[in-house]
């Protein structure tokens, strides 16, 4: 078992998970009332295990222990059932709205930050949920139902999921995308969007970020937090990256011409990192399209950048050196280290739209915003805030001293033609 700081409370191991599962069915099955089954798991663990070492992981481990305890019920029960997967059995809960309750109150728990080794690290987690006896009559039927929402909560990119008859024919969703994926990358079914970026303190266009779209011909369009971890998965996102990176920079000749050459952002998956012939290749579309290397941008998340340091390190600072400029996407909501940021081989950082979007309402998102733009200043970085929906916080972040604005107050993404009208109209 898992201390914690409370000697009243500890975190149990797999077996006695086992054992309270099959005694809850058992009294609840007599009393006639419900219990909730959470399967909590921590996003890219194995990612922070590798960037920060076993040590620091297990302190985080049983940190976050800690924090699940605190927001328990004293009849909660809580086990550790795997690396970073824990589980929990929520007895007498009324119904699926109580289960979800209690889901978001361990969710916004972990807005604050862990302490270890003088760092400040912050996790997120995806949870699973299911009711007995509603979503299963056994413990075999009830752990896999439990993890087939689990699985839909990540698949969908939520906080939470619960059990539903739609979680059912998740793993067959999955498959149908797979096969249709194959069909797209055949068909050429796949389009590019572009919004734009706008320079905060001169106001000119700085570039656009390439956002691919998928419309299958049954589906219509299929939104890319369905199809892009699939792709992810089954390896088609290579073939779907090379199309996007030789389809942005082919594009980008019809767009007007500015005294600063426009700069183009493509998004780049955690798996094109380990590819051998990754630098070859976008080094090979640059030339193809006649382009110069420093209109491309890169971005990768921060997530993905720490999944392999050192390998990451290798390739990014390759590129980088070559003049194409690397972005660090989604920046924030990672597990941020000062160890790896002061070696990170970047241009710019983008601002998770997170922080951003509410950074007016809430004092806290707008000390992480100054937060980050006075450390990247540090660094010799841009700054690029993402998800800007309205004139003051444009305003606001150009105040802070951010470099670029991108989001909804600016435009929308759009097609190539649309795209083109837009910059048109806008330099005018």
């Amino acid at each position: 078992m898992i201390a914690t700081d409370d000697s009243s409370q500890t975190v149990a191991d797999r077996p006695a998970f086992f054992l309270k599962l099959e005694e809850s069915i058992v009294s609840h099955k007599t009393c006639q009332k419900s219990f909730a089954l959470l399967l909590i798991n921590l996003k890219r663990f194995r990612r922070f295990n590798l960037s920060q070492g076993y040590l620091i992981a297990d302190q985080l481990l049983q940190l976050f222990a800690q924090r699940l305890t605190s927001m328990a019920r004293e009849q909660d029960f809580i086990a550790r059932v795997g690396n970073a997967e824990f589980a929990m059995i929520l007895p007498e809960i009324l119904n699926e709205g109580h289960a979800s309750l209690a889901a978001i109150k361990f969710i916004n728990s972990l807005t604050e930050a862990f302490s270890l080794s003088g760092e400040q690290f912050y996790v997120n987690a995806h949870i699973g949920i299911t009711l007995f006896p509603e979503h299963g009559l056994d413990a075999k039927e009830l752990l896999q139902n439990t993890e087939k929402a689990l699985s839909d909560a990540a698949l969908n990119s939520e906080s939470y999921a619960l059990y539903s008859t739609e979680t059912r024919h998740s793993d067959i969703q999955v498959w149908d995308i797979e096969k249709d994926l194959q069909r797209a990358i055949e068909q050429d079914q796949f389009e590019l969007y572009f919004q734009p970026q706008v320079n905060l303190k001169t106001g000119k266009l700085f570039g656009a970020e390439a956002l691919i779209r998928w419309k299958n011909g049954d589906k219509g369009f299929v939104r890319p937090d369905i199809f892009i971890p699939v792709a992810e998965d089954n390896g088609y996102i290579v073939p779907i990256t090379q199309w996007t990176i030789n389809a942005a920079l082919w594009l980008k000749k019809e767009w007007p011409q500015s005294q600063n050459p426009l700069k183009v952002a493509v998004n780049i998956s955690t798996r094109m990192l380990s590819q051998p012939d990754f630098v070859e290749m976008v080094q090979g579309a640059l030339r193809i399209h006649d382009t110069s290397h420093e209109e491309l941008t890169l971005e990768i998340t921060e997530s993905a950048l720490v999944e392999d340091l050192s390998t990451s390190f290798k390739l990014l600072n390759e590129l980088k050196s070559q003049g194409i400029n690397i972005s660090i996407d989604d920046f924030g909501t990672g597990y941020s280290s000062m160890a790896y940021f002061k070696n990170i081989p970047a241009n710019e950082i983008k601002i998770d739209q997170s922080f951003v979007r509410y950074m007016l309402e809430n004092q806290m998102d707008q000390h992480i915003v100054q937060t980050i733009i006075n450390l990247a200043r540090g660094f010799d970085l841009k700054v690029v805030a993402e998800g800007i929906e309205d004139q003051p916080t444009f305003d606001g972040l150009n105040l802070l001293g951010c470099d670029i604005a991108q989001g909804y107050h600016l435009a929308k993404p759009m097609p190539q033609q649309e795209f083109i009208n837009w910059v048109k109209s806008y330099n005018r």
